[in-house]
């Protein structure tokens, strides 16, 4: 008997143990460990044609899951951003690889921004120069 109560409690401790992330007071806060950000598209300086669009290409992974990644594109030193979306990914390793329209940018010089946030509010920042012919 007592050798069973005792293995009934050892059970329950490693449990709870195992648990600690749902009963510690604030389990969401950062814990120091930003998802990994690799912006392969556009490149560095990259040139692009209005006719070709902008092909934003990215991985993004974190052991949490990417909750969220924003996407802006600002001309260099303008106030207002020509691109502006987020999306809702949920998942552990994220493939990113989409065609955005660049007709509605001017000939001249751009900022991709990308932010990757996990579900612990780590957030990882990505950026890149390229220009508009």
């Amino acid at each position: 008997m007592k050798f069973t109560k005792l293995l009934a409690s050892a059970v329950m401790v490693v449990s709870f143990t195992a648990c600690e992330d749902v009963f510690e007071e604030g389990s969401l806060q950062p814990d120091g460990s930003k998802p990994a950000l690799t912006i392969r598209n556009p490149t560095k300086n990259q040139v692009l044609a209005k006719s070709s669009g902008l092909r934003v290409k990215l991985t993004a992974s974190d052991k949490d899951k990417v909750k969220e990644l924003h996407v802006r594109v600002r001309a260099v030193n303008g106030d207002a951003d020509y691109i502006n979306f987020t999306t809702l990914p949920d998942k552990k390793i994220l493939e990113f690889d989409t065609l955005l329209s660049a007709n509605e940018l001017p000939q001249g010089n751009y900022t991709l921004t990308i932010n990757a946030t996990d579900y612990r509010t780590n957030v990882s920042f990505g950026e890149v120069l390229f220009s508009v012919k």
